[in-house]
């Protein structure tokens, strides 16, 4: 088997607000084709620049990195 790696995947997990009880509301952004290149440190820089575009507070990034699998 071959793994090579693929495109990655940003997801910005971001606080909407509160319910009715206080407790936090969230909305996900996500990015495709991440770069399998860029660094955690690249990743995180340029989520924090794209949710400061946004009216929402961030609370994480998720970063999915992908790989694929063929036969030899």
């Amino acid at each position: 088997m071959n793994t090579t790696e693929g495109f990655s995947s940003m997801m910005l997990h971001l606080q909407t607000g509160f319910d009715e009880k206080g407790a936090p509301q969230y909305k996900d952004k996500s990015y495709t084709r991440i770069a399998p290149t860029a660094t955690q440190d690249d990743v995180y820089a340029v989520g924090e620049a794209l949710a400061s575009l946004s009216s929402y507070q961030l609370h994480h990034i998720q970063l999915q990195n992908r790989e694929d699998l063929t036969r030899a």
